[in-house]
């Protein structure tokens, strides 16, 4: 069926019919599966590299263009359903064909290869070898390259800068600048702690045989997917049986991924890294957690002044940030073509690596597009707390093309949501109201 006249679109019920039989296709689900109502996320597990794949599905059968920018603010509709994907075609019904390559249908070019930091720090293995309880959970280190101070995280082996107290723009006003972040403000941000890296599969593993014995059904909210999951041979941990005082199984990464950060991983299992690392009880996630807040992920990413990427003005490239890998119809093996957490791609003036770029990463913040208009968001340290079903997500990745990598752009998933482009990083207020370092937890 691939028709582009605007006088004969079908009725809604026909999109939905040929839009199921087609996501059947791109998913490698059955199609009495798949209902209008069916949800992309949450009932059929379709993540952004997958949903790139069936946005040119839709383009090619039915021969509409849908926009780029349109595409990349999808995982925020509530919910996205095939109702929603018959929407889309019905709303761009007539507009023909893409006459441009996309992005993701240029021929591929080589990735560059950045230097890495050294020595790479994040611990994997037990957190038996941590240190005795009464040790403070960061110690000093040396400054950085950008002059930035530098801790050193006791449970984890992170690196974590010390972000400054200052007065921060964010948002931006640039023409290609999507209404949520729209307008350009100002906020007073106090100081804190952010890692320096994404967290880790080897740290991610080291959380979870801490914490977790490996049938727990925490396991499966955390992270992961399903046995009958498409995306399951992307899944970076394995169990496996070890020696310790007594044989248990235990989790340790897939050959290969070690170093790569840590995809497939909810918004519940970030949260409950995040306050493991930081000497907390994890199983409490969804009522205290340390990852950044929007505000402090903004300015850490690119500093007090609005600019486009965490370099500046400049366009993105391979040399600098991972993105616009994936092409058209490409098929991974078991080890996704992630960059190093500690490889030198997406760097901010701090220093942080991957803020652009590589993996998209939680942020603490419930997304809401009309947030950054309010008055809220010109408060100090500000931070979007009212439920709104998603939470937000920042920085762009390797599937996307490299706009989705600007340091002001805005979207967010179903904190259930798990994807194998969304990874996540620590954050910390330092202190009044956060951590006093140097001390015990």
């Amino acid at each position: 069926m691939t028709r582009n006249s605007t006088t004969d679109c079908p009725p809604r019920w026909e999109l939905e019919q040929h839009i199921i039989q087609i996501a059947s296709e791109q998913l490698g689900l059955e199609a009495s599966r798949i209902r209008p109502g069916s949800r992309l996320l949450e009932d059929l597990n379709c993540d952004s590299l997958e949903l790139v794949e069936l946005m040119l599905a839709l383009e090619e059968r039915f021969a509409v263009a849908i926009p780029e920018d349109f595409g990349g603010k999808l995982f925020v509709q509530s919910p996205l359903t095939i109702g929603t994907l018959a929407a889309i075609v019905e709303r761009f019904w007539g507009t023909g064909a893409p006459k441009q390559r996309r992005w993701y249908e240029r021929p591929a070019e080589p990735v560059a290869a950045a230097p890495l930091e050294r020595p790479f720090t994040q611990l994997g293995g037990f957190a038996a070898d941590a240190g005795a309880p009464s040790t403070p959970l960061h110690h000093p280190l040396a400054a950085n390259e950008e002059g930035v101070a530098q801790w050193r995280r006791r449970t984890d082996g992170m690196r974590c800068l010390l972000i400054p107290s200052a007065r921060v723009e964010l948002g931006s006003e640039l023409p290609e600048a999507e209404p949520d972040e729209r307008p350009l403000h100002a906020a007073e941000m106090d100081a804190f702690l952010l890692d320096a890296e994404p967290v880790s599969v080897a740290a991610f593993a080291r959380f979870l045989n801490s914490t977790l014995e490996p049938d727990s059904p925490l396991v499966e909210r955390w992270c992961g997917v399903g046995p009958d999951d498409r995306r399951r041979r992307h899944f970076q941990l394995r169990r496996r049986s070890v020696q310790l005082t007594r044989q248990r199984e235990n989790w340790s990464p897939v050959p290969g991924t070690e170093q790569q950060p840590m995809v497939l991983v909810s918004w519940y299992g970030a949260a409950a890294y995040s306050l493991w690392a930081h000497g907390l009880e994890p199983r409490d996630c969804e009522q205290a957690h340390r990852l950044p807040t929007e505000a402090q992920w903004e300015y850490a990413a690119r500093g007090p002044r609005a600019v486009r990427f965490p370099w500046g003005e400049a366009a993105a490239c391979q040399e600098v940030a991972l993105t616009d890998l994936h092409r058209a119809r490409r098929h991974y093996g078991t080890v996704l073509p992630l960059a190093p957490v500690h490889q030198r791609l997406g760097m901010s003036p701090f220093g942080a690596h991957h803020m652009a770029g590589n993996v998209w990463q939680w942020c603490a913040d419930w997304y809401a597009p009309e947030f950054y208009a309010e008055p809220l968001a010109s408060r100090r340290n500000p931070e979007q707390t009212i439920p709104t079903g998603i939470r937000a997500e920042r920085g762009g990745s390797w599937v996307g093309p490299a706009h989705l990598a600007r340091s002001s752009f805005r979207r967010g998933r179903p904190p259930a949501a798990v994807g194998r482009c969304l990874g996540f990083r620590c954050a910390v207020r330092v202190g009044t109201g956060g951590i006093e370092l140097g001390q015990r937890p």
